[in-house]
């Protein structure tokens, strides 16, 4: 029986080691990175409990705290009806996280000299010039359009104040017009490439002035495009040389290879009787499936939504901003170029997060005075359309990453993993 016990504990040992060794990040002891595990027990329960209740399949957590990954774990499945159970290392649509990253490249070529923040976009997409602003007429359902007052600018796209929107959007009129011009939101494939669907977006109303009032939608798409056309490069080559690359990012890609396809969590929704249910093809809403996240001969690259990624991949993009631009001995961008993207931009235009405002493509924090919740002021944070959520707190040198494949999303989930994340802190 001893022999057996220690046949065991060697496999045991040779699988735990195989494991660190095919991660590209290291991962600590708990209390090497300053974190309770008795107090990471009770987010393996509660995320483990949403499973067990049927609400969400499964997905992965990580948790950084000073440069160390303390926390990183897999629960449920990755695929229920084939049995298989996730791993840190599988693959998730991150939908709008996305948007990070796409600021990052945009800025990258800021330090570069190519632009100011307040040049018009039309300096290089001639197709923004003349926009127009929609007017909503709420007495008899119907809108009328007027000049915009002043150009859009790079800047109202990085803050998302251009007035630009989404497809999927419930104001009058919109979903229908961008319906029309066959302009989608990122989500599913796209034919053609950036460059034709933003010429046709070009040509759409409006919601608001450029300036005076927070939108989201469609911005992080044109830089995409903005990026391809002063580099030269697709958007996918761009972000893979200046930033995939350099951070080492093997898992993070527009389309999957079809060798990684394996890699994929399955995307699932809720169904009229409140339990999981798989989503296969493209849904009304346009998300990305089983079918269209392989590598094929696609030449639409989302810069609002189109990645697929892992939590350790984008944990070192994250380590990255959170190291003032640098991660070991790469530097992407600048301290100063972090400080100015994390900062607030907006004013109280952002209405999306209590207690917050909005910078470069983050939610920002005002502490929790004003959100009400744990966490600091400066926190900068969002999230992906299939439930996927991401946070930086630099005052305590923070990371947390929850990934799941739910449509739609339950912040519930998030809320508490954000919570107790704070709570395992231990110095």
């Amino acid at each position: 029986m001893r022999n057996k016990s220690i046949i065991l504990a060697t496999i045991l040992s040779i699988g735990i080691a195989l494991s660190v060794i095919g991660q590209s990040i290291s991962v600590v002891k708990p209390e090497e990175s300053g974190l309770s595990l008795e107090r990471l027990e009770t987010i393996d329960r509660i995320l483990n409990e949403y499973v067990d209740q049927g609400e969400v399949a499964g997905g992965v957590a990580l948790i950084a705290l000073k440069g160390k990954v303390g926390y990183l774990k897999a629960f449920g499945m990755k695929d229920i009806d084939s049995k298989q159970s996730m791993k840190t290392d599988d693959i998730f649509r991150i939908a709008s996280m996305t948007k990070a990253i796409t600021v990052a490249g945009v800025m990258m070529l800021f330090e570069e000299g190519y632009f100011t923040l307040d040049d018009p976009l039309s300096k290089f997409i001639p197709e923004f010039s003349e926009m127009q602003v929609m007017i909503e007429e709420t007495a008899n359902k119907s809108y009328t359009l007027e000049k915009a007052k002043s150009q859009i600018t790079i800047r109202h796209l990085l803050t998302h104040t251009s007035g630009l929107t989404y497809d999927f959007f419930s104001q009058p009129h919109i979903s229908e017009i961008y319906t029309q011009n066959n302009v989608y939101n990122g989500l599913g494939v796209s034919e053609g490439t950036i460059g034709d669907m933003i010429k046709r977006l070009a040509k759409l109303p409006l919601m608001n002035h450029p300036g005076e009032g927070w939108q989201y939608g469609m911005n992080m798409d044109v830089l995409g495009y903005l990026i391809e056309i002063i580099s030269g490069q697709t958007l996918d080559e761009y972000l893979r040389d200046k930033i995939f690359e350099p951070l080492q990012m093997n898992n993070t890609y527009f389309y999957l290879p079809k060798q990684k396809k394996d890699r994929i969590a399955t995307l699932y929704g809720i169904n009229s009787l409140g339990r999981l249910t798989k989503l296969e093809g493209i849904s009304d809403n346009g998300y990305h499936s089983d079918i269209d996240v392989h590598e094929s001969n696609q030449s639409y690259f989302s810069g609002g939504a189109g990645l697929v990624s892992t939590a350790e991949d984008y944990y070192k993009f994250l380590q990255m901003l959170l190291n003032n631009g640098s991660y070991k001995d790469k530097k992407l961008l600048s301290r100063k170029t972090i400080e100015l993207m994390t900062s607030e931009q907006t004013g109280d235009n952002f209405k999306g997060f209590k207690g917050h405002g909005f910078g470069f493509g983050f939610a920002i924090s005002r502490g929790p005075m004003y959100t009400g919740r744990l966490g600091s002021e400066g926190t900068y944070s969002w999230l992906g359309y299939f439930a996927s959520f991401y946070w930086v707190d630099p005052q305590e040198e923070l990371i947390g990453i929850l990934l799941t494949q739910l449509n739609p999303n339950k912040n519930e989930m998030k809320v508490k993993f954000k919570n107790l994340m704070y709570q395992a802190i231990d110095e």
